[in-house]
């Protein structure tokens, strides 16, 4: 049995994704970015994040998916 990854949007807040599956942590702490446990996490988007650290979008949004998918 196979499960489909879920397609992450790029305006979940960073908070709700974090919730959701925590194991996308430690690409933000990867990446350098202070996501995980900044008080604008509820209010900032991936998309927003994303451009923040002046990280391509399609690359965040794919280490993200990838650390879902190994759980």
């Amino acid at each position: 049995m196979t499960f489909a990854l879920p397609s992450l949007e790029p305006l979940m807040p960073v908070a709700d994704l974090l919730a959701r599956w925590p194991q996308t942590s430690a690409v933000f702490v990867r990446r350098r970015m202070a996501c995980p446990g900044c008080s604008m996490a509820a209010f900032m988007s991936l998309a927003e994040a994303a451009a923040e650290y002046r990280i391509p979008l399609p690359d965040l949004l794919a280490d993200l998916s990838a650390a879902i998918a190994e759980g």
